[in-house]
């Protein structure tokens, strides 16, 4: 069975990223919830995707720059004043439920990493004994390999950028992913047909797809059966699914 993952909590039904769209999101019956995690000034790690404040928040400037106690005075937008979550708060949320915690470790401006982010991210779900239920991914195959690094999540994924793989091409994406030990590639929906999926389960690779947020997309990446997606619209692919198991 293809598992589901609630991007952002399912960002085109509630707030990117929010308490609301996480607690709803607990209520579903999808396998994973994904979420972004950026590094604060003063070293704590909060979820939201972008690097700057201004498209989520009512806030300015980058994330990185603030302390924790100035980012938990800023509203997310649509939320009727509630503020971003730090990851801690995120995982007591999906504590109790069987859901996996797919978290997407982010860099800062022009797409350079956090010094030492992602092993704060590791050292941070191993205390919080959530490392087994977790999966880590990035688009830059350095930071998926430093996470891995510092503690063995169930899985960690390499996404992969729809220029990277034409500009590389499949074969060389394959073979520096099976080089450095990622165990699974995630590639744009769009850039999934039956033969990449098949290359890539040839090569051993678990195989998932991103962006999947409407009915012909999800349609498509069930009847290409990869591991997984991320989808805005978690409902909708949960209707889908289950109507397919149904024929």
């Amino acid at each position: 069975m293809t598992d589901i993952a609630s991007h952002r909590g399912g960002a085109l039904l509630w707030p990117e990223n929010s308490r609301i769209a996480f607690e709803n999101t607990a209520r579903l019956a999808v396998e994973q919830v994904e979420f972004d995690v950026h590094p604060t000034r003063d070293g704590k790690l909060v979820v939201i995707h972008d690097d700057t404040l201004e498209r989520t928040t009512d806030g300015t400037g980058p994330v990185a720059a603030r302390d924790w106690a100035e980012l938990s005075r800023l509203a997310l937008k649509g939320t009727g004043g509630q503020r971003m979550l730090l990851l801690d708060e995120v995982i007591e949320i999906f504590r109790p439920t069987p859901i996996a915690l797919r978290l997407e470790i982010k860099c800062g401006p022009d797409r350079v990493p956090y010094p030492g982010h992602a092993e704060k991210v590791m050292a941070a779900l191993s205390q919080a004994r959530v490392l087994e239920r977790s999966v880590v991914t990035s688009f830059q195959l350095d930071t998926v390999l430093d996470a891995a690094a510092h503690g063995r999540p169930m899985n960690h994924v390499w996404l992969v950028l729809p220029q990277l793989q034409v500009d590389l091409g499949l074969g060389r994406i394959i073979v520096a992913a099976r080089a450095a030990g990622v165990p699974m590639l995630g590639l744009r929906q769009n850039m999934l047909t039956e033969s990449v999926v098949a290359t890539v389960r040839k090569a051993g690779l678990g195989i998932g797809g991103w962006a999947c947020n409407d009915a012909a997309a999800i349609t498509r990446l069930l009847e290409l059966e990869v591991d997984v997606f991320t989808t805005d619209r978690p409902d909708l692919a949960i209707a889908q699914r289950k109507a397919r198991a149904k024929d």
